[in-house]
């Protein structure tokens, strides 16, 4: 009974899918078995880290009411960049909001660009 509302609920009894495309991936690199990888050169930044810290830039400065003091910078650990959010002592509670859900939303919007890049970024704010 349950499974059938479900079907009902999303439309399963509408139109039968037909079979998904197949996966395009990457080739990987040729390697020997057993022969040691080399480690991996650090990349430059990818190009969407710096306008992802201009997008983080505008929406701190529209939120705190000393937007001269805002400062960003790129920390990168790793396979992570991290955009380091310095401010007024007084503005960083506007810039993390209530419960956290300010800096929560603009972590998830800046995660979610990134990672349409193939680049893992996150914010954080720093507290000196």
């Amino acid at each position: 009974m349950a499974f059938s509302f479900l079907k009902k609920l999303f439309g399963a009894e509408a139109k039968e899918a037909g079979p998904l495309p197949p996966m395009v991936d990457a080739p990987a690199p040729e390697e020997a078995p057993g022969e040691p990888t080399a480690p991996r050169e650090k990349a430059a930044p990818a190009p969407c880290l710096k306008s992802l810290q201009e997008f983080v830039a505008y929406v701190v400065t529209s939120l705190v009411d000393k937007p001269e003091e805002v400062s960003l910078s790129l920390a990168e650990k790793e396979d992570l960049s991290i955009i380091q959010i310095r401010c007024f002592k007084k503005d960083i509670g506007k810039v993390i909001g209530k419960s956290g859900k300010t800096i929560s939303a603009l972590r998830a919007l800046v995660s979610s660009v990134a990672a349409r890049s193939h680049v893992r970024a996150t914010v954080d704010v720093l507290d000196e």
